[in-house]
C-alpha cells in the first residue's frame, strides 16, 4: 500500500512540473507568444495565430495564462481578436498578430488556451 501511495506521490509532482503549451482548437494554431516585462510586472503581450483550417477565421477568444519561472500561474486574462473594416479575416493557412495591454505582477511567461474560433459565413 505504502509502494502505491509513493507511486501516486511522484506521478502527481513530475504531473506539477509538466511543461506548458499553448492550445489551439478548431484549426486554429497559437504560434507564436511574447511577454513584455518592466520591473517585476508584465505589461503587455503579443501573440500570433496561424488558421490551419480550410475555412476563413474571423473572430478569436481565448485565455491568457501568466507564470512566474517557477510555474506558479500569477494571474489570467481574456483576449479577443476580430476582423472588421480595416482587418481582414485569416485566411487558411495565413497567420495574424494581436498586440494586448495587461498588468500582471511577477509574470515571465505567457501561456494561450484558445476558447473559441469564429468562422466566417
Amino acid at each position: 500500500m505504502k509502494a502505491i501511495l509513493l507511486a501516486l506521490a511522484i506521478l502527481a509532482s513530475a504531473a506539477s512540473f509538466a511543461q506548458q503549451s499553448h492550445k489551439g482548437k478548431s484549426g486554429l494554431a497559437v504560434t507564436k507568444t511574447v511577454t513584455q516585462s518592466v520591473l517585476g510586472a508584465s505589461l503587455g503581450y503579443y501573440v500570433e495565430f496561424k488558421n490551419n483550417s480550410a475555412k476563413e477565421i474571423d473572430g478569436i477568444k481565448w485565455k491568457a495564462t501568466f507564470t512566474n519561472n517557477f510555474g506558479e500561474v500569477m494571474g489570467t486574462r481574456d483576449g479577443m481578436w476580430q476582423s472588421g473594416n480595416i482587418l481582414s479575416p485569416i485566411k487558411p493557412g495565413e497567420s495574424t498578430e494581436d498586440l494586448e495591454n495587461v498588468f500582471v505582477k511577477g509574470a515571465t511567461q505567457i501561456w494561450i488556451t484558445v476558447t473559441e474560433v469564429h468562422f466566417k459565413k
